[in-house]
């Protein structure tokens, strides 16, 4: 357990790297914030194409080897991010970064494999803190990496780190986990087919449907924060890369230290469904933010949300089907992830480019708050 966390955790420090420098990485270009956030959306698209192919894979020919392949695949990314020289080279670089994603859902299956169902919810609260982090470290190295002034960021220095990190992660990998081939029936299913095949499971569906919906609101934030804290505050990848940081820590404490013992008391339907109203939250405490102040509580109330969301959604959907559809599932639920991130930067990039800054806060908490009255039968056993 110890290895395949530390090789996440490792893996996310290089991509939270990316996170804070980018859209500004992508203004030096002269993008809109709607080029901005198509920026983030062709990764998704990737991710979301690439997702159910690689869980398949894994199912087939074991989780190590597809996790090993896809950071070689991200080291190669990186380094053509530290390269780049136009707009057009840094959407390459993040469509390829896109597809070789795919360790995220084939290391949520490596755990999923070697934990019992008791234990699952837990596991996937260490997960989460191991994504947390990557969110804590990653932002913070690669602000002061990129530096303060949002005119002009350092682009070179935060992809070459991420991409040594990547590198890190691949050796340890290598050399560190186990590498049991699955006896399980491989899944050969398609992107497509996948999808129409998890919509036929009632239970599955609704469960999907809701982890869609907040990714999407999620990923309306994570897109245009930078954008609007700049707008806001004149901050440039340093402030930001310290904000998703200090965000990272708040969602590690939840996922690491808090997700475990609540689960005994509390059933995972009313902690995703608290979750859900955190974020809710967050999400109207940024748009009403004047002082840095409210902008951190605001982001804490956000990763509060998806510590409590985030595993136990995990949980309820690998419980909704057989073992040996794990992987499947799991591949599955990255795409609607991913496909959620590309839908939500689009829609933050119009909103916020023709309506205004605060528009796609408003906007995610009125949607959440409507999902919450919608589909209260969810939450209901």
């Amino acid at each position: 357990m110890f290895v395949i966390l530390l090789v996440v955790a490792i893996d996310l420090i290089g991509f939270g790297i990316i996170i804070p420098f980018l859209p500004f990485y992508a203004e030096s270009f002269g993008a809109s914030p709607q080029k901005v956030t198509m920026l983030m959306v062709i990764f998704s698209l990737m991710q979301f194409i690439s997702a159910p192919f690689w869980g398949a894979l894994s199912d087939k020919y074991g989780r190590k080897i597809i996790i090993s392949f896809t950071l070689l695949g991200s080291v190669f990314a990186y380094c053509i991010l530290s390269l780049s020289t136009s707009l057009l080279a840094l959407f390459l670089a993040r469509a390829f970064a896109g597809f070789m994603a795919g360790n995220i859902s084939t290391a949520q299956a490596y755990i999923v494999d070697i934990t019992t169902k008791e234990s699952r919810t837990k596991a996937m609260g260490l997960f989460g803190a191991a994504f947390g982090i990557g969110f804590i470290l990653g932002p913070a190295i690669g602000g002061i990496l990129a530096g303060s002034d949002p005119e002009n960021p350092n682009t070179f220095y935060p992809p070459l780190a991420a991409g040594i990190l990547s590198l890190i992660a691949l050796m340890l990998s290598i050399f560190f986990l186990k590498g049991k081939i699955n006896d399980k029936k491989s899944i050969k299913d398609n992107r497509l087919v996948s999808l129409l095949n998890s919509l036929k499971v009632p239970s599955l569906r609704e469960l999907l449907l809701l982890s869609f919906i907040v990714t999407v609101i999620f990923a309306m934030m994570e897109s245009t924060f930078s954008l609007w804290s700049e707008r806001t505050f004149s901050w440039g990848a340093q402030q930001n890369g310290y904000i998703f940081a200090f965000t990272g820590l708040c969602g590690a404490i939840v996922q690491g230290l808090m997700i475990g013992t609540l689960v005994k008391y509390l059933s995972e339907s009313f902690l995703c469904r608290a979750g859900i109203f955190s974020l809710s939250l967050g999400m109207l405490g940024i748009a009403l933010s004047s002082n840095l102040y409210q902008a951190y509580f605001s982001m804490a109330l956000i990763a509060i949300g998806l510590g409590l969301f985030l595993p136990t959604i995990a949980s309820l959907i690998i419980g909704s089907v057989s073992a040996e559809r794990r992987g499947w599932v799991l591949g599955v639920n990255q795409s609607v992830s991913a496909l959620s991130r590309i839908l939500g930067p689009a829609i933050a990039g119009i909103l916020f480019e023709f309506i205004g800054k605060d528009s796609p806060y408003i906007f995610g908490f009125i949607i959440l708050l409507v999902t919450i009255l919608l589909y209260k039968k969810i939450f209901i056993k």
